[in-house]
C-alpha cells in the first residue's frame, strides 16, 4: 500500500489541533446572554448585521458534494469566527477546513480568510439595512488547495423585514481569485434569500446564489434551502442541501452546522 502524502499528514494533524481548540474554547467560555443569535450561515447569504462587542461567535460546518466534474468533495469543518470589536464593526477569521476529494482524489488543509463586516445604514422605509463586508484570503492550504496569493474581495448584504416572521436578505459584490496560470480573475457574486420563522425555534430559508465572472471565465448559478434550529439563545444547529443550476456549478451538496455565540 501507498505511504500517504506528506501533506495529507500535515492536514490532519492541524484539523485534529484545530478542532480541539474550538472544544477547549466552547467548554471554557462564558456563554452568552443577549439577544437570539443570528448566523452567517447556513445559507450563501451573509447577514447585514454584525457581533456586539465583548462578543465573538464561531460557526462551523460541513459540507459534501459532488462538484462541476462529477468528483465528490467532503469539507469538514469549514469555519469562521467573528469577534466584536467596537460598535458597528466584526473581525472575521474564516477557514476554509480539511477537503477531501474521494476515490483516490488529493485531500488537504483548505486557504484561510481574514476580513471584517462594517455595519452602515439601518432600515428606514425602502432602505434596507446594510453592511459591508471585505476579506483577503490567506494562501495557508495545501499545495492542492491554496491559490498560492492574497486575493481580495467585498460584498454588500442587504436585508429587509417583509413582515415580523419573514425577511429578504440580498449580496452583490466581486470577488478575485488566482488561478493555476497566476492570472488573477475576477467575478461577480450575487446572492437572494427568503427567510421564514416557521416557529419561535425552526427557521427556513430557500435561496439562488452565484457567480458571474467578469475577467474569469464562465458562470456558476446554484439554489438552496435549508432549516436553522435555535436551541438556545446563543446556539443554533443548521441543515442544507441545494443543487446547481448550471453546468459550471456543483450538481449537488448538502451540509449541517453549529454555531455558538460567546462573552469574552
Amino acid at each position: 500500500m501507498a505511504s500517504p502524502a506528506p501533506g495529507n499528514n500535515i492536514g490532519g494533524a492541524i484539523l485534529q489541533r484545530i478542532v480541539l481548540f474550538i472544544v477547549f474554547m466552547l467548554i471554557s467560555a462564558k456563554f452568552a446572554l443577549a439577544d437570539d443569535i443570528v448566523t452567517d450561515r447556513p445559507d450563501a447569504t451573509e447577514s447585514s448585521s454584525v457581533v456586539e462587542p465583548g462578543f465573538y461567535q464561531i460557526e462551523v460546518g460541513w459540507l459534501y458534494g459532488e462538484n462541476d466534474v462529477g468528483v465528490e468533495v467532503n469539507n469538514l469543518p469549514g469555519t469562521l469566527v467573528r469577534i466584536g470589536i467596537v460598535d458597528r464593526l466584526e473581525l472575521r477569521l474564516g477557514w476554509d477546513g480539511y477537503i477531501d476529494e474521494g476515490s483516490g482524489g488529493p485531500s488537504g488543509v483548505g486557504d484561510g480568510e481574514v476580513g471584517a463586516k462594517i455595519y452602515m445604514l439601518e432600515a428606514e422605509g425602502n432602505i434596507p439595512e446594510t453592511a459591508l463586508l471585505a476579506a483577503i484570503s490567506m494562501p495557508v492550504g495545501d499545495r492542492e488547495f491554496t491559490t498560492d496569493e492574497v486575493d481580495p474581495g467585498f460584498r454588500f448584504a442587504m436585508s429587509y423585514d417583509l413582515s415580523a416572521r419573514s425577511a429578504f436578505g440580498t449580496n452583490l459584490g466581486v470577488e478575485w481569485e488566482t488561478d493555476a496560470s497566476d492570472s488573477t480573475l475576477s467575478s461577480f457574486i450575487y446572492t437572494a434569500a427568503l427567510g421564514y420563522d416557521v416557529t419561535e425555534v425552526v427557521g427556513a430559508y430557500i435561496e439562488i446564489f452565484g457567480d458571474a465572472g467578469l475577467s474569469a471565465s464562465g458562470d456558476a448559478h446554484s439554489v438552496d434551502g435549508g432549516f436553522t434550529f435555535l436551541l438556545a439563545e446563543n446556539f443554533q444547529l443548521d441543515a442544507l442541501a441545494g443543487a446547481g443550476i448550471n453546468s459550471k456549478a456543483d450538481d449537488w451538496f448538502v451540509g449541517a452546522g453549529a454555531s455558538w455565540r460567546l462573552a469574552n
